[in-house]
């Protein structure tokens, strides 16, 4: 298991339920896998050549990983170097850069914002001419990380030097702003065929500059024929890198007004926060996190008919995020824990006496709570329910008391 984090949790505990030898590389840190795995080697995961050594020395059956991109492209490394059964590298890079991502849509006439690749402090000669806003953001990092809208030069510059220092390759892209919803997108590939599993909303929470989820909602309440549309493109995409076997997690953007779709990027790993290893299952019945697993050990048996065997129900996290100060007061929280629908909830970390940040990145949401129902509609019945049952106080530097914001 290339890295050790919550991302890979879920995943680790579908290891050893089945028995296998789980050997996890990561850096050191609190890393919840640590505690499950049978070995840990502590060693940086962007060394490639370092974590293949530790592969080869260990005579490893299958490689894997999940829920974040940084990690894919060693995994497919170790993959394609020990002729394991999995994506190479051409295919993961296909999809983590993001300005060769870009490229490859336009080529399979997939609708993408105008865009730049940006290793140097300039604006790029094709944006010149471009409306602000702009979205800024590194080449390949994950999570919203170095992501910012900006609405002048000068905030351009800001940001860009901000995404160059992120990213690994020392590379940004930067693109037109595309106003929408966004649409979550999950699915599989196997023998290079995509097989959709789920459509989802995304609400966001309102802060400037900053695109930070605090809902996603299984089942989208998007037309049909714009999903069609949607799930048109993931085919395309699956025939033209075609993986062996991948979960696939996508993002598009939908504009009501001008009735056009543009994708925001995709991935060959399942969605975070939860998505694939609960929400999916939840929503759909498909545990994608088992048929990953099945697929790398060679266990496959039949994926098309678990593939079809799919339910529709509804499923959605909440989270929400704290003022920056002290928590003095929890209330709810037992309640919560109590009621049927939330079916997980990670809040074991807020206690009173915590000091809470400034909200700048994904990192500083709280939870989330996860629940399911019958349908789209008891899910959002049941989201103002949490919403009512949970409060949290937080008194600031200047004295004030400020409770959860969910939105």
């Amino acid at each position: 298991m290339v890295g050790a984090g919550i991302g890979q949790l879920f995943l680790s505990k579908k290891v050893k339920e089945r028995g296998f030898y789980l050997i996890a590389v990561t850096l050191p840190g609190n890393q919840p896998v640590i505690k499950i795995a049978d070995r840990v080697y502590y060693h940086d995961i962007f060394d490639m050549e370092g974590v293949l050594k530790i592969a080869q020395t260990e005579s490893v059956d299958a490689v894997l990983s999940d829920q974040n991109d940084r990690m894919m492209p060693t995994v497919a490394y170790v993959a394609e170097k020990m002729n394991l059964p999995g994506l190479n590298v051409g295919q993961v890079n296909s999809y983590c850069d993001k300005n060769k991502f870009r490229e490859m849509c336009e080529k399979l006439k997939i609708p993408v914002p105008k865009y730049a690749r940006v290793i140097e402090k300039k604006v790029p000669e094709n944006m010149r001419d471009v409306p602000y806003p702009w979205i800024v953001k590194p080449a390949d990092s994950q999570s919203s990380l170095g992501v910012r809208k900006v609405n002048g030069e000068v905030e351009y510059y800001e940001a860009l030097m901000d995404a160059l220092s992120i990213s690994q390759s020392k590379t940004a892209i930067v693109e037109s702003f595309f106003c929408g919803d966004e649409i979550v997108v999950e699915g599989f590939v196997y023998h290079g065929k995509y097989y959709p599993i789920g459509v989802a909303d995304r609400v966001y929470f309102e802060l400037a500059n900053l695109f930070i989820p605090s809902q996603t909602i299984f089942p989208s309440r998007l037309d049909t024929t714009v999903t069609s549309e949607i799930i048109a493109y993931e085919k395309r995409l699956a025939q033209y890198v075609n993986p062996d076997f991948a979960i696939v997690h996508s993002e598009y953007l939908y504009d009501k007004k001008k009735h056009k779709v543009c994708i925001v990027e995709s991935a060959l790993r399942g969605g975070g926060m939860y998505i694939s290893s609960h929400l999916v299952p939840l929503y759909s019945g498909i545990d994608l996190s088992a048929l990953l697993l099945d697929c790398a050990t060679k266990e496959v048996g039949n994926v098309l008919a678990r593939l079809a065997n799919k339910k529709e129900s509804a499923s959605a996290y909440v989270s929400f995020y704290l003022p920056e100060g002290e928590i003095v007061e929890i209330e709810g929280l037992a309640e919560l824990k109590g009621l049927s629908f939330v079916k997980m909830l990670f809040l074991d970390d807020i206690k009173i006496g915590n000091k809470t940040s400034k909200f700048t990145h994904k990192g500083h949401r709280m939870g989330p709570i996860i629940i399911a129902a019958e349908s789209r509609l008891d899910i959002e019945n049941m989201i103002q329910k949490v919403q009512k049952t949970l409060n949290i106080s937080v008194r600031g530097s200047d004295g004030k008391i400020r409770g959860i914001m969910w939105s």
